[in-house]
């Protein structure tokens, strides 16, 4: 199976481009602007949401040092249990949730699904690489 996955570079480059973002929309969400209006406003916010998009998915799909079977296997057990985490989450915050801070809670979804699968990705290939060292030992 070919994976289409991005050179191993466009990870760095996605958490240059994904820490600005994040901070730069942590205050346009929690207080709704930073005093700025029109154009400007419109400016940030896509900012904000682009650069969180762009650089959450260079982050994801980037290739590994080393791109094996396994590493394919860890990279689809964590999507499909990122998947279902997302899709819980989801669930309960629309049970839970209503107003206008369902608006704020889905606003910060949508970055919730690459950084579950990114957090179970790396928690597993963690895991993967501390037994792999202890068989050598």
């Amino acid at each position: 199976m070919k994976l289409f996955l991005f050179p191993r570079v466009f990870r760095i480059i996605g958490w240059i481009v994904f820490v600005p973002s994040l901070v730069l929309s942590i205050p346009l969400l929690m207080y709704g602007t930073l005093n700025l209006s029109g154009l400007t406003e419109t400016i940030a916010n896509d900012t904000a949401i682009i650069g969180i998009a762009m650089g959450s998915l260079f982050i994801t799909c980037s290739r590994e040092r080393i791109e094996d079977e396994m590493t394919g296997a860890i990279r689809l057990r964590s999507l499909l249990s990122a998947l279902y985490a997302y899709v819980a989450f989801l669930v309960i915050e629309t049970l839970v949730v209503n107003g206008m801070y369902y608006f704020y809670v889905m606003a910060a979804n949508l970055v919730a699904f690459p950084i579950i699968f990114t957090l179970r990705f790396r928690y597993e290939m963690h895991k993967y690489y501390t037994v792999s060292d202890e068989e050598q030992n």
